[in-house]
């Protein structure tokens, strides 16, 4: 049995090409079509999240063929680094980042709009109650009470490695960032699970898609949860080991043996050896694909001033029925309560 799984993971290594590039870089002619969608989507994804994702979800019909071939390609196949940025993007007008998440400010700007636009070729777009209010897009801006926290307001110290609500069973299967306004030392980190799998000694390769680890809730779902509740046990791996899943979070993940334990560091070392960098431009979308990668960010310096790293983030399950349940009255939130 060990034997089959060294020559899959060898074959995992040598066909690991079939993953498309990170970057794609739009044409001008796509750049325009994009926009001219985004000025269609008139709906306000604060006061109308219903109404917003019918209306994005119509709208990406009409993306340009040659995008939606992209964004198909990285949902079958994922991308080289786990995540996938259009780059160029029309930002248009663009308000002072604000000093909190509560106003769902970036969500109303043209870029976003087309950041839903593309979501939902993927899937459905989602908001969860406990993440930036509920709304469907989030103002992801450096907040000076969260500066030292472990959450997207944070900034003083890096944002450690987790595939995003590691602890809930209705996680979001993309996490799409829409780039307002960049910061150069703020980098998006990511890394594969297939990439983990090149990295780790053979005989802990079936270790990694063994029940052996256990999660806290996160502290963003403090308000609505018991953040001291422990959940799992969870493996690190699922599925086939050609294109694995993974879970991780480095600040609320436990090996319940001292291997497990001392493995779950080790996969953290090689995140931090392995890991690709991307630094977010004014008119990038990144989606990351939750399934199949964990992600962090660097710590950079904000200024306070209305002029720092602005992002939209948004949420994406290709199911939307899984979460029906959680979501009263068929709307976009999922309940916390339900997480």
């Amino acid at each position: 049995m060990r034997r089959r799984w060294e020559l899959l993971v060898t074959s995992v290594f040598l066909d690991s090409s079939a993953a498309v590039p990170t970057f794609r870089e739009l044409a001008a002619p796509e750049r325009a079509a994009l926009a001219a969608l985004g000025a269609r989507l008139t709906a306000d994804p604060v006061t109308e999240p219903d109404a917003f994702g019918r209306q994005a979800r119509l709208l990406a019909r009409e993306l340009p063929a040659e995008v939606a071939e992209s964004l198909w390609a990285f949902e079958e196949r994922g991308s080289d680094s786990g995540v996938l940025v259009l780059r160029g993007l029309e930002v248009g007008d663009l308000p002072a980042t604000p000093p909190d998440n509560t106003g769902g400010v970036g969500g109303r700007t043209l870029l976003a709009r087309q950041q839903a636009i593309v979501s939902h070729a993927l899937g459905h777009m989602v908001g969860y109650a406990a993440e930036g209010h509920g709304h469907l897009l989030q103002d992801m801006v450096p907040n000076a009470k969260l500066a030292a926290t472990q959450q997207s307001q944070g900034s003083r110290v890096e944002l450690e490695a987790h595939t995003e609500q590691c602890f809930s069973a209705l996680r979001p299967d993309y996490v799409v960032l829409g780039c307002l306004r960049g910061d150069a030392d703020a980098a998006t980190y990511a890394f594969r699970a297939l990439d983990l799998l090149q990295h780790v000694d053979q005989s802990d390769v079936m270790e990694l898609f063994r029940p052996l680890w256990t999660t806290l809730v996160d502290e963003s779902f403090a308000d609505f949860l018991d953040t001291r509740e422990v959940r799992g046990p969870f493996s690190i791996l699922s599925g086939d080991v050609d294109d694995p899943t993974m879970l991780v979070d480095q600040d609320l993940m436990h090996g319940i043996t001292k291997h497990a334990q001392a493995l779950l560091e080790r996969v953290l070392e090689i995140y931090v050896a392995h890991r690709h960098a991307v630094t977010l431009e004014p008119g990038d979308v990144l989606l990351l694909d939750n399934l199949r990668a964990m992600h962090g960010r660097s710590p950079f310096t904000p200024r306070f001033d209305g002029t720092d790293r602005f992002i939209s983030r948004g949420f994406v399950t290709r199911d939307l029925r899984r979460s029906r349940f959680a979501r009263p009255g068929g709307g976009r939130v999922v309940q916390a309560s339900f997480s």
